[in-house]
């Protein structure tokens, strides 16, 4: 199912107002407004590419690029597909709301043409409507049986899951729609929050039977979790999947991390609450929190030198959580008989000990304590980070090191991706700290970009709300997608984008519409693939710039696409302040006329070395030759006396000469 077509009647804030818009290059229609009437039409499209030009394995249906000036309605087009659902016509409300429904009406009436198992079909919420194309319509109104079968059972237009992505800081909003499957995601900084609470939430075993009280805490140390912790799990199943594959993509040369793996302390988060608990309240003895039970039994039974095998041996703190988690279910009862632990084999002695011999514990934390024992071989080859610090020093920080390429760093990827996705529950991803995963702004945007989209056909499995992740139509939406890009990750965003979906999204039809303000990426699009929006200025809103003034864009030369494609003709490539100081430089070489009609030099006969200065530091060879030319012919010209004029005039020409064969001047 492919989006071919839609029209807007009216956004929120009216910026775009009765304006169609064409996604496919093989077809054009538009709605024309005649009195009151809404009427379909259809027109020749004479320049056409070949079906499945982006993807000849069929997984990618068709790829669209917005472009235009900032401010043209980009993002409000992309915020409007990504809501891409039909509100209909309110009848059934007292006379007094007429206004305020009509109004809601203006807003939220649509027409949108999708190819649907090889035909056209129209969905429209227009109850004014006329189709001159011929195509199959459906009309859905309030009470329409048409409608509620395809809301309930994921059919037509609403048989497609839209994920819209960016690395904006300043996206329009984060919000999460299932309904069985993605309805609509965002992905954005500012989402992980949501998914983050999804994540963690899950990953926690709970049991009916078991006292509220326990789960209270285990929620404590839960929303201790923030989204880059949850960035860390992501990143890693990104990299064990490239890993895994061998991938050459776009990142392939940068992610080769060391990682350092340590854990959040559960005493420390819980000595916390302890602390504000006690201000907060005196308790009456013999009725103690479960709390503060289960952190004085913990510390009556620990050795005092154990507190430097949890410092130098990280998985420690791992066994540590779990027996810290046992006796806060416990409330620090019934451990009576328990010996003083001083080592790792002491603890992990007293896990096994309380599951042997008490009901429920086994089936609650048995798998906890299994996965730990995993970890702890998986790292055992694995050395401690050093600390220069003394051990006592409360400072102290050590961290396992997994070094990239060893066995040991290939099975922590796939155990990771175990308990994060095939499994329900995890108990050392609560507590887990990945470090190495320090990026530069544009390698961490590109990751985030790559991590989130990787997250996306796994999502049923972090999600009690979801039974299949993805319906079976995808439309990716990315906001600017050259945000942070290099130029060289530019000319290979597109190739490796398509080339992750079609791995991401195997089995699903997928259609990528994004904007962008780079010619490099724009070179990939044929022109009959591209929008090109741009502001109105004489009523202040979006309109679609006529595509026949724009010259072809596939393979193109990326300076001509700055000025064509984005709206630069008049102002051309140089930056203002570089445009500036050129157009100066040419004041100040032109000759003044004085009062007795004659022409002067003053301001080149006392300035020569700072104007050679300046005319040194311009990169583009044609305006750069055209002052010093007009520098040195003055100075021949008034015979200065100084450094041989001709003889720099000479070098001049000479350099000019060994760009021109090094094929430097465009």
């Amino acid at each position: 199912m492919e989006l071919i077509f839609l029209f807007i009647n009216q956004t929120e804030q009216g910026f775009i107002e009765g304006q169609g818009f064409n996604f496919s290059p093989n077809y054009r229609f538009e709605v024309a407004i005649e009195g009151n009437v809404y009427i379909l039409k259809q027109s020749r499209c004479d320049k056409k590419i070949p079906k499945w030009f982006f993807d000849d394995t069929g997984c990618i249906s068709n790829v669209t690029a917005i472009v235009g000036e900032n401010g043209s309605g980009k993002s409000t087009l992309l915020h409007e597909l990504s809501h891409l659902f039909f509100s209909v016509k309110d009848e059934d409300h007292v006379p007094a709301y007429n206004d305020y429904f009509a109004e809601r009406y203006a807003k939220e009436m649509r027409v949108a043409v999708f190819m649907e198992n090889g035909e056209f079909v129209c969905y429209h919420n227009i109850d004014r409507f006329k189709n001159e194309t011929g195509m199959r319509t459906v009309y859905l109104y309030q009470g329409s049986s048409i409608f509620q079968k395809m809301v309930v059972n994921n059919k037509g237009c609403e048989n497609i899951s839209k994920i819209y992505l960016t690395n904006s800081m300043y996206s329009i909003e984060n919000t999460l729609s299932t309904d069985g499957c993605i309805s609509r995601i965002l992905l954005n900084v500012d989402a992980l929050n949501t998914l983050k609470d999804i994540f963690y939430k899950g990953c926690i075993k709970r049991n009916h039977k078991v006292d509220a009280g326990y789960f209270s805490y285990i929620d404590l140390c839960r929303n201790q979790k923030k989204a880059n912790d949850f960035q860390q799990i992501l990143d890693i199943l990104y990299i064990g999947a490239m890993y895994e594959r061998k991938d050459k993509g776009i990142l392939s040369k940068n992610l080769h991390p060391d990682l350092y793996v340590s854990f959040d302390f559960y005493a420390d988060i819980i000595q916390d609450k302890l602390y504000r608990v006690k201000r907060k309240r005196k308790q009456d003895e013999g009725n103690e929190d479960i709390l503060i039970k289960a952190h004085s039994k913990i510390k009556s039974i620990i050795g005092d030198s154990f507190d430097k095998v949890l410092k130098t041996d990280s998985i420690c703190i791992a066994y540590f959580n779990l027996l810290y988690e046992v006796m806060t279910y416990k409330s620090g009862n019934d451990f009576s008989d328990m010996g003083v632990i001083h080592s790792k084999d002491d603890l992990k002695s007293s896990i096994e000990y309380i599951l042997r011999n008490n009901d429920g514990m086994l089936s609650l934390f048995g798998d906890a304590f299994n996965e730990i024992k995993e970890f702890e071989g998986c790292l055992c080859d694995c050395s401690q980070t050093e600390c220069l610090l003394p051990v006592n020093d409360a400072g102290y920080d050590s961290k396992i090191e997994v070094k990239y390429g060893s066995d040991s760093y290939k099975r922590f990827l796939k155990l990771v991706e175990k308990y994060a996705i095939h499994q329900k529950h995890s108990f050392i991803l609560k507590y887990i700290r990945i470090g190495g995963l320090q990026f530069s702004s544009g390698e961490r945007a590109l990751l985030n970009f790559f991590s989130w989209l990787h997250l996306v056909p796994f999502f049923k499995y972090i999600s009690d709300d979801v039974q299949e992740s993805l319906k079976d139509n995808v439309l990716l939406l990315i906001d600017e997608i050259d945000l942070y890009c290099h130029p060289g990750w530019q000319q290979k965003m597109l190739y490796y984008l398509i080339d992750e979906a079609k791995i991401l999204f195997r089995g699903k039809n997928v259609q990528i519409i994004f904007t962008t303000h780079s010619p490099i990426i724009l070179s990939d699009m044929p022109k009959s693939n591209v929008i090109y929006l741009a502001r109105d200025e004489e009523n202040n809103k979006c309109r679609i710039d006529d595509p026949q003034k724009h010259d072809e864009t596939f393979g193109a030369n990326i300076y001509k696409l700055f000025d064509d494609a984005f709206f630069l003709e008049e102002q051309g490539q140089v930056g203002e302040f570089a445009k500036r100081k050129i157009r100066s430089l040419i004041d100040r070489l032109k000759p003044v006329q004085e009062d007795n009609g004659r022409f002067a030099y003053q301001y080149i006969n006392e300035n020569m070395a700072e104007l050679e200065q300046e005319i040194s530091l311009i990169g583009e060879p044609i305006i750069k030759d055209r002052l010093y030319t007009m520098l040195y012919k003055h100075k021949m010209e008034v015979g200065y006396v100084g450094e041989d004029i001709r003889e720099k005039m000479i070098k001049v020409y000479e350099e000019k000469i060994k760009q021109l064969r090094r094929g430097e001047n465009r």
